[in-house]
């Protein structure tokens, strides 16, 4: 039952919203059930549903209010609500909004280009509905939505403007707030009929209503806490949007208004919102609500309907301006592990095998060697990270890692300086994975030689064509990384990210996990919008946490795709300005993965045709997420006097060496 409704006057509302609920479903995107979650609610949300409460609301006074609602008044409340979705859609990807009610908005779990296009689905389909009413209903819906948009460009032309006015404010509100509530009551009216003064009447009281439900937000994002409202509080000051409270502060205080700028933090903008309370304008944003909400009232008077269902409306009215929707538990933080078994898997058989497979084949001359700072890592993440496995799975799955680890060693070694050298190298990995060669030459085909059947083991023939090509695809990413190295290019700021993820090896990463799983992830399950958004915010947030961990070392040794390298190179700041802009992306990065971490695992165990396996298939992620310290330590080649690690000149001579004819593994 929506908050302060007065049952006795209204008893068959909590049914009706029931049956709006029921028209509330996701869209359907034909023949792409995997995207039903796109426009669907999460797990565990409830909504008020402020708007098709008023539109019924304003049928139920112009008729019987102790009938259930018509089909069609049912249907309008559906449609308001339908459109009022589409636009927080909009919204989200507009303010950078990576959480609405204490849960991941739409673009934080499926990314902005997603959510938009969501938005246009959910309100298209809102707009449909209205169509179907009839004419005035569908043209009311129009020019709502165009005002909408009109007042939401003005809002956004005005962002950090310091002298923005209080009637451009009120005019922003208006359009983007108020034009739904009052577009609510005007379609619920129309299904009862009752003549053109009645439905102007309550579009009036909807109108001042929704001026009141703005501003009246407006003040508690400067006055509450994130637990009381439901979301971030205090978000509007850093965007430069400026509010009733913050507009006529400014206009007392030159000081304050000097504050309001574009590149506000958010510790400035905690000061900010302190001299605004401080102010004393609270008062008087409130007494304006106030003010709007007894206009609203009076918009009732000429109703023809008792007094008892006109008060109990207008006790609602007032009650939506008072409730607080607490939002729902914490979330779980970077790094907290879920419902993962975090047991180890044979830790010690597992890194004897490891150094054993290592020396053996010649990848290490002594075991002085495996103590160098990335093998070290492999070791010790595998050591304490990740459930209990079959031993051979775990010692595979960590042998992969290894392997991976030195190869990449091998192009980033800063005394690789021959661009065809480099080339060489590429062609002899690459012929090395395929084994297009008669038999294993030198240490890293020997040692090649012998993982790959156990990678192979047990998997499709097209797991291991793909994984083949993965890898492929990564050497010749590494192969650029060092041509780009010993030309001195760096990438713009632009490229750079795109460069950099190439040169991850997430194919390798997701691969090790499917080992260590014995599970295949379904290449319909890689290509989801969700998996494919939360690779890239996890390895994207590893790879900035490295790039600023090793700056200094990046730069001697003219690393190319560091982003505070880019930073500098395309603005001419100084490295300390660069690290503080690159720290601010890496912030908004982490946002967006908190915020897809609580949700992505449940998109991904219920999608269709992944029968029982859904639960497996979405344990890979949530390893994945839990463990980005596997991609950090491992990302950069270090020489250290205590340990240089293996001989990589060495073993680059010996893979390179001349190679048989090609054929095939597979």
């Amino acid at each position: 039952m929506p908050y302060g409704i007065d049952l006795t006057a209204f008893p068959c509302l909590d049914a009706d919203l029931d049956r709006v609920r029921d028209l509330l479903g996701p869209v359907r995107i034909p023949g792409r059930p995997e995207l039903a979650a796109l426009t669907g609610d999460q797990p565990g949300t409830s909504r008020r549903l402020v708007r098709p409460t008023l539109a019924l609301l304003s049928y139920y006074v112009l008729t019987d209010p102790t009938e259930p609602a018509d089909d069609r008044a049912v249907r309008a409340a559906a449609a308001v609500e339908l459109v009022h979705l589409g636009s927080l859609y909009h919204d989200d990807v507009i303010d950078h909004s990576y959480e609405r009610r204490g849960r991941a908005s739409a673009n934080a779990v499926w990314g902005a280009p997603l959510a938009v296009l969501a938005g246009d689905c959910v309100t298209a389909s809102g707009l449909r509905m209205l169509a179907e009413l009839g004419r005035r209903e569908a043209l009311a819906g129009a020019g709502t939505c165009e005002l909408m948009c009109a007042a939401m460009v003005t809002e956004t032309a005005d962002r950090h403007v310091a002298s923005r006015s209080e009637q451009s404010y009120l005019d922003t509100i208006d359009g983007k707030t108020a034009g739904l509530l009052s577009l609510a009551c005007r379609v619920g009216a129309i299904q009862a009929a009752r003549g053109q003064e009645q439905e102007d009447a309550l579009a009036r009281f909807g109108q001042y209503l929704g001026l009141a439900y703005q501003l009246r937000d407006d003040i508690l994002d400067l006055t509450s806490t994130a637990e009381q409202m439901g979301k971030p509080v205090n978000a509007d000051l850093p965007q430069g949007v400026y509010s009733l409270p913050v507009i006529r502060a400014a206009a007392q205080d030159a000081g304050l208004r000097r504050l309001l700028r574009d590149g506000m933090t958010q510790e400035e903008a905690t000061h900010v919102r302190e001299l605004v309370v401080a102010s004393g304008v609270m008062d008087e944003a409130q007494a304006v609500v106030d003010g709007l909400v007894e206009q609203a009232a009076e918009q009732l008077t000429a109703l023809a309907c008792s007094s008892h269902v006109r008060r109990a409306m207008i006790a609602y009215a007032r009650a939506v301006l008072d409730q607080h929707t607490p939002g729902p538990a914490v979330p779980r933080q970077r790094g907290e592990s879920s419902s993962l078994d975090r047991r180890e898997a044979s830790p010690r058989r597992t890194m004897h095998w490891v150094r054993s497979w290592f020396l053996d084949s010649g990848l290490a001359a002594d075991p002085a060697e495996l103590d160098h700072h990335r093998l070290a890592d492999v070791f010790h993440f595998r050591a304490d990270a990740l459930p209990r496995t079959d031993p051979d799975r775990a010692e595979t799955a960590v042998g992969l890692l290894a392997m991976g680890a030195l190869w990449d060693d091998l192009f980033e070694d800063p005394r690789l300086t021959d661009p065809r050298a480099v080339t060489a190298l590429r062609r002899a990995l690459v012929a090395t994975l395929r084994q297009d060669q008669p038999g294993p030459r030198g240490a890293i085909p020997t040692a090649w030689a012998r993982l790959w059947p156990r990678l192979r083991e047990g998997r499709t023939a097209d797991w291991q064509e793909r994984f083949l090509d993965s890898f492929e695809k990564w050497c010749e990413a590494s192969e650029r990384e060092a041509h780009h190295r010993i030309s001195g290019y760096v990438p713009s700021t632009a490229d750079c990210p795109e460069l950099r993820m190439a040169t991850s090896g997430r194919d390798i990463a997701l691969a090790f996990y499917e080992v260590w799983k014995d599970r295949e992830i379904p290449p319909k399950v890689r290509r989801h919008p969700v998996a494919r958004r939360l690779e890239e915010l996890v390895f994207s947030v590893a790879l900035i946490e490295n790039d600023l961990a090793t700056p200094e070392q990046d730069e001697a040794d003219q690393v190319p795709y560091n982003l505070i390298r880019s930073v500098r190179h395309e603005t001419g700041c100084t490295h300390q300005e660069a690290v503080a802009q690159v720290e601010r992306h890496l912030a908004r990065q982490r946002a967006q993965l908190d915020a897809v971490t609580a949700h992505a695992p449940a998109i991904l165990r219920t999608l269709p045709g992944l029968s029982s396996h859904g639960k497996d298939i979405a344990s890979i992620y949530e390893n994945l997420m839990s463990q980005l310290s596997l991609f950090r330590g491992l990302d950069r080649n270090q020489v250290t006097a205590a340990s240089p690690g293996p001989d990589l000149e060495r073993l680059r001579r010996e893979v390179c060496s001349p190679a048989a004819p090609a054929r095939s593994i597979l």
